[in-house]
């Protein structure tokens, strides 16, 4: 079974990746991606997760913004 954590520390990777790549669709997939598990965590009420995905999906934003179009 896969867990938060696992999931998480993959997106953090990815988001390394795809900002090193320049990859702005990949990084808006995953604000995108994170944005949805926060509203998962939210309905479950984990503060603790869904922040921590709030944080996810904003730095993705904020790369995606970095790269240009």
């Amino acid at each position: 079974m896969v867990t938060v954590e696992a999931m998480i520390g993959y997106f953090e990777r990815l988001i390394a990746e795809y900002r090193l790549a320049g990859d702005r669709q990949g990084l808006l997939r995953i604000q995108t991606t994170a944005g949805m598990m926060m509203q998962a965590a939210q309905a479950a009420n984990d503060a603790v997760t869904a922040r921590r995905l709030r944080v996810l999906a904003a730095q993705a934003a904020n790369h995606a913004e970095d790269v240009p179009r």
